[in-house]
């Protein structure tokens, strides 16, 4: 399992209220070292990419896990959104995004079972390919 990075500012990793859990943003990283950098469609490909998003799904689960207590808390993922720096013409961003999916639905099952953006964007923090941010459910 995944630890919990570090904010990059002045924010919470994760708010739950009233039962619903957010999820700030998550980098494709390990402490301060981010783990893939680059645009996808220009020196990442799509299944760098895809491991990347995985990575992020993952940060997001541990994030939710370290403020609710545990995955089991987990009671159903209700949306992921996904940000992919894009190279120019780039349009395979879902397919990117469905190395998360993918790791989510292995890891919870139905739980991890959601809704989903996918946006291609022109730059991501510190050159990042992809950013995710997660809501779900949780169990107190």
């Amino acid at each position: 399992m995944s630890s919990v990075n570090k904010p990059g500012g002045n924010y919470l990793p994760v708010i739950i209220h009233s039962g619903i859990a957010y999820v700030s943003g998550q980098l494709p990283r390990r402490g301060e070292d981010l783990l893939y950098s680059g645009k996808v469609g220009a020196g990442v490909d799509v299944a760098a990419a895809q491991e990347a998003a995985a990575l992020c799904a993952d940060l997001c689960i541990s994030a939710i896990n370290h403020a609710a207590g545990g995955e089991d808390k987990i009671a159903q993922v209700l949306q992921l959104v996904g940000y992919i720096a894009s190279a120019p013409g780039f349009t395979q961003q879902s397919q990117v995004m469905n190395g998360a999916s993918d790791r989510l639905i292995e890891r919870l099952g139905d739980r991890g079972r959601h809704t989903r953006t996918s946006v291609g964007v022109a730059e991501l923090p510190r050159g990042a390919p992809v950013e995710l941010s997660m809501i779900a459910a949780v169990r107190s």
